[in-house]
């Protein structure tokens, strides 16, 4: 049980990254030589006849903005799974009717999943501090 539920969130989460990169490179790429570019219906590829290279992350163009948008998509994929943890946590209390060495278990993966939760919290915060400490130096 413990290795399917695992390898159930390596699935989703690598789903829900790839589902967002692609969607954000769609959303924010547009059209570059006047052609609209790939609809819904019309495939997803998209010719540059300007013969340079096309930013796939639209208006990203620099480390810190990347870094940005990488701990946002962190954070965001976080929260998804620390939900599921949280729901599989309650799944653990609901299952051990009582025994106690079942409810120890239970309540030790609720004490390391709060945790988790506080960490990534926590790396959102450390990011904002650093970022503004740079800008402030600079």
């Amino acid at each position: 049980m413990n290795r399917f539920f695992r390898l159930f969130l390596v699935v989703l989460t690598l789903a829900v990254v790839n589902g967002s990169f692609v969607s954000m490179a769609f959303a924010q790429a547009g059209p570059t030589d006047g052609n609209p570019g790939p609809g819904p219906t019309t495939g997803n590829t998209q010719t540059n006849s300007g013969g340079g290279l096309t930013n796939p992350l639209g208006s990203i163009d620099s480390l810190p903005d990347f870094l940005n948008l990488l701990l946002k998509a962190v954070v965001d994929i976080g929260v998804i799974v620390l939900t599921l943890a949280i729901v599989y946590v309650g799944f653990l209390f609901v299952k051990a009717q009582g025994n106690e060495e079942q409810l120890r278990s239970a309540r030790s993966a609720l004490m390391w999943t709060v945790i988790g939760g506080l960490v990534l919290l926590g790396a959102q915060t450390i990011g904002l501090v650093i970022k503004s400490t740079v800008e402030s130096l600079g």
